[in-house]
């Protein structure tokens, strides 16, 4: 099968072994409408699929990573095509959020309503400075986004961010309690490539599993998570790369198989 090039408002780039780079690259500020949810899903499936690849950077094209929905499908919203619409937008995250690999979210300016729930799925975090993060969708009559961004910070700061309608800068967002890593804006990609690069150095089926198993715990309590995570510690340890992995470290703290 021939490799995965990217589609008209998705560019696919790889900059070194492992690693490919998704870029939003839709208008001025990214938005998103109805097609590009799809295609969005399509891409994530496909460059899952491909077996070199061992981890994803997420941005976006411009000064914008994505300012949220589309403002003029909410227009031509009604409710024969609302179901419809929302099952691609649901298919889309699903598609980011059980991505075969690890996805880093290099957040390059504003991420907004939509664009915070792409960030807020992702498996980890780099923010520009520049970077800021809201949820407007009470600004513009409709509703969304508390749900995802509940995956970053503590519930009073989410409703901070729905009620007022009124975007943070990265700085601010981080000490909310945001697990992200805010960098100078130049220094961006860069980061974000090393994050990739650490991950990429694992092994697939190992990166793999433990994202099935991550995701898997995380509506869990902690008894029936660990017992989960215990059964993919089981299908792991069965595979020869963790066998090679296990001999490694065995050899070099000098130790010797029984």
């Amino acid at each position: 099968m021939p490799r995965f090039e990217g589609s008209e408002h998705v560019l696919v780039s790889r900059p070194e072994p492992g690693v490919a780079v998704l870029e939003l690259a839709r208008g001025k500020v990214n938005a998103i409408d109805h097609a590009l949810y799809a295609e969005l899903g399509e891409v994530f499936d496909a460059v899952a699929g491909d077996e070199e690849t061992r981890c994803v950077i997420l941005t976006g094209r411009g000064h914008v990573f994505c300012a949220g929905n589309d403002l003029r499908d909410f227009a031509a919203t009604d409710a024969r095509h609302a179901e419809e619409h929302m099952r691609t937008v649901r298919r889309c995250f699903s598609a980011l959020l059980e991505c075969a690999v690890p996805v880093v979210a290099a957040v390059n300016g504003p991420a907004l309503g939509s664009g915070l729930g792409l960030v807020a799925s992702c498996d980890l975090v780099v923010a520009s400075e520049r970077a800021t993060f809201g949820l407007p969708e009470m600004g513009v009559g409709v509703l969304g986004g508390g749900r995802f961004t509940a995956r970053m910070l503590p519930q009073q700061a989410v409703r901070r961010l729905f009620f007022t309608a009124e975007p943070v800068d990265a700085a601010t967002f981080r000490d909310w309690g945001a697990p992200a890593e805010v960098v100078a804006h130049e220094e961006l990609l860069p980061a974000a490539l090393r994050l990739a690069r650490s991950v990429a150095a694992k092994d697939r089926h190992a990166l793999t599993l433990a994202k099935q198993s991550l995701n898997g715990c995380e509506p869990l309590d902690l008894e029936r998570g660990y017992r989960l995570e215990q059964t993919f510690t089981v299908r792991l340890s069965e595979h020869a790369s963790s066998k090679e992995a296990v001999a490694g470290r065995m050899a070099e703290l000098g130790m010797t198989e029984r």
